[in-house]
């Protein structure tokens, strides 16, 4: 499932987790804590998937962002690590994983993906159709203000 432009910025209620929440507050709390400037790398995530415990797949990226450039993530890549965050375990043992997941396991993966503008993230991904996972090191930056969200088209393989 893509995502459209249109959602691209927004909390739970959103198609896709889009990372545009800090550490557990969501958008309405951000924008009265002006200080709050903890960004992401510009990927969104399918939340239907995330809400089902069926993993945390790529449907869109931000133009230009850090996990567009280079190709550094591509849309339906699935994420399975966040620097020590272990997704699939988060995913398949909610109940008894060693993360909070009181708020829910989508507030847990965005703790994992925000941080400081110019800190480093290391995505594990498995792309679509291979076993073994790759690492990406990507630098969070902010996004400009009204970017272009690209998602999946019809040329575009389904995520796993």
């Amino acid at each position: 499932m893509g995502a459209s432009d249109s959602t691209a910025r927004g909390g739970e209620q959103a198609n896709f987790l889009g990372c545009c929440e800090a550490r557990g507050k969501n958008v309405h709390q951000l924008a009265r804590e002006p200080s709050v400037r903890l960004c992401g790398v510009g990927m969104g995530l399918d939340s239907q998937l995330l809400a089902a415990g069926r993993g945390a797949v790529v449907t869109c990226l931000a133009k230009g962002g850090p996990a567009e450039q280079g190709g550094a993530v591509r849309i339906g890549d699935a994420v399975v690590y966040v620097d020590s965050l272990d997704v699939r375990e988060l995913m398949n043992n909610p109940d008894t994983s060693k993360y909070d997941v009181s708020r829910g396991v989508s507030t847990v993966l965005a703790n994992a993906l925000l941080g400081e503008p110019g800190s480093t993230v290391r995505l594990g991904l498995i792309r679509n159709g291979e076993s073994k996972v790759v690492y990406r090191d990507l630098a969070r930056a902010p996004l400009a203000q009204g970017c272009q969200w690209i998602s999946a088209t019809a040329d575009s393989p389904p995520p796993p």
